[in-house]
């Protein structure tokens, strides 16, 4: 049956072959009487000695010479093309037609079975030799110790490797014993180191993204709440267990270049101004952090505000409130405030910091060293005792009944000095009292406090350098660096720096 095959396989390539050149017809034509099929570039050569179709003799020219038929067009075309029988094992071999099956009987991926006794398993011609030496459990191996010739699968019944077994199960024993032995001599220090490190364990077992359980005992102080701090369209977390900043990128909707404010709203931390009158909400949970945006809006972008019960209250030309209730209505409160005390008219209060006190939100560094009391229930500004030196872009915490004023600058003006001083403002005797002076001097930095602990961020400096004609130029630096300072301390002390530089940002502390 298979010479019948071969027999029709050779009658059929015959008919698509060249008559000239015996191979697969390349570019055909055809004789215009009887369809005898050659090359172009063959019966061309042929026709240059003589007129005359090769096989029936007639008259023939390279102008009488047509194309043949679609379908032999098609057929010729697949035969130049064959594929081996062995492509479903993965053979790509690309051969010519009369060497297919040479190519086939000798192919690396043609079927067969493995010649190890007790092994049906079929695998490729080529794979057959590392099949059978390496992979088969039927192989034949011979034993490390005793010589003598094993199947594969016999191999773990051994008693040779039964022995070498408990062997190395008796060396393990004995190196665990030795082991136990030093874990008792040493078991008094090691407890000691326990216990001291226990609490540290669990803080570390608490991941910074547990936000509901963020309680940290830092030296002989319990700090509550993590800090988070908003710049441009980027977070970073201050994780106090660990010491380190994580940074989030992209998680805000609307960047926050300008000046900006935040606060907690129940759980959720709400962030507003900057470059946008839009507030935008972040809801933290254990899969980090999602943006949305607040229904509601302020009247402006670019000015500074607090949460008083459930609205916003902002400053800027005007006091205003926004609801956070529906359907979030803005108030104009105070419709025009003063000049201040310079009579500084181009100067609004959307730079400046705010503190809030019960009913009371106080107004710091408007038209440089004043400051300003805003009566909620009775909506009266009122100035009152300015400060001992003029400043600007400062941060500001509150502490119990006072306010305290972080660096910020001596004046609005592009000529300028940041500044480290410390002052502690009391809102009811109205009284200065200067603090330990920051590490580094800060203009546009933040602050924040958690219980008597001061944290400052970032901010900026000015580095002054002098040009070949000892002109004075000066230029800002944005810093990334953090100190803390507890109350009652002499001295600032250094945290570990943000990721990135951060300056005029806003800060939150999430409990």
């Amino acid at each position: 049956m298979a010479e019948n095959n071969n027999d029709l396989s050779s009658s059929f390539m015959d008919n698509f072959s060249c008559k000239i050149c015996l191979e697969v017809l390349h570019d055909p034509v055809q004789c215009q009487n009887n369809e005898h099929y050659f090359c172009r570039k063959c019966v061309t050569k042929h026709l240059g000695n003589s007129e005359t179709c090769p096989l029936c003799m007639e008259q023939l020219t390279l102008e009488t010479l047509r194309p043949p038929s679609r379908i032999i067009l098609g057929i010729v075309a697949q035969l130049k093309k064959p594929r081996c029988s062995h492509v479903s094992r993965g053979c790509e071999e690309n051969v010519q037609v009369e060497e297919l099956l040479l190519h086939e009987q000798t192919c690396g991926h043609a079927p067969v079975v493995c010649s190890n006794e007790g092994c049906k398993e079929t695998v490729n011609r080529r794979d057959k030799e590392s099949h059978e030496t390496q992979k088969c459990k039927f192989r034949k191996i011979t034993c490390e110790s005793c010589d003598e010739e094993l199947v594969y699968v016999d191999y773990e019944k051994h008693q040779c490797t039964l022995r070498k077994e408990i062997n190395e199960v008796k060396s393990r024993l004995d190196e665990v014993t030795k082991s136990l032995k030093k874990l008792v001599l040493t078991q008094g220090e090691t407890t000691k180191k326990l216990k001291t490190h226990d609490q540290s364990i669990k803080d570390l077992q608490n991941p910074l993204r547990h936000f509901s359980s963020a309680t940290i005992q830092f030296g002989s102080r319990v700090i509550k709440g993590q800090i988070l701090i908003f710049h441009d369209q980027s977070l970073e977390v201050f994780n106090w267990s660990t010491k380190a900043w994580t940074l989030i990128e992209d998680c805000l909707f609307f960047s926050l270049y300008s000046k900006s404010f935040s606060f907690l709203y129940g759980k959720r931390i709400m962030v507003c101004g900057g470059d946008s009158n839009r507030i935008e909400f972040l809801d933290p949970s254990e899969n980090g952090f999602t943006s949305n945006v607040f229904p509601g809006s302020l009247p402006d972008g670019d000015r500074n505000g607090v949460l008083f019960e459930n609205r916003i209250i902002t400053f800027g030309r005007q006091v205003q409130e926004t609801s956070l209730e529906r359907p979030w209505k803005s108030t104009v409160l105070i419709e025009k405030l003063n000049d201040g005390i310079y009579g500084d008219r181009n100067r609004d209060r959307s730079k400046c910091a705010l503190e809030c006190f019960g009913n009371e939100i106080f107004v710091i560094g408007f038209s440089g060293n004043q400051i300003e009391r805003y009566d909620i229930a009775s909506n009266e500004m009122t100035t009152l005792t300015t400060l001992p030196y003029t400043v600007y872009n400062m941060a500001t915490v509150a502490y119990k009944d006072n306010i305290i004023i972080l660096g910020g600058q001596n004046n609005s003006d592009s000529d300028w000095d940041p500044l480290n001083d410390v002052l502690m403002y009391n809102i009811h005797s109205l009284e200065c009292k200067r603090l330990p002076s920051m590490l580094e001097k800060r203009s546009n930095c933040t602050a924040v406090i958690m219980g008597d602990v001061i944290v400052v961020m970032g901010g900026e400096i000015t580095t002054e350098y002098h040009d070949a004609r000892y002109r004075r130029y000066s230029s800002i630096t944005q810093l990334k660096t953090v100190e803390y300072y507890v109350i009652g301390d002499t001295t600032w002390r250094k945290l570990p720096a943000m990721n990135g530089t951060r300056a005029r940002a806003t800060p939150c502390v999430y409990v």
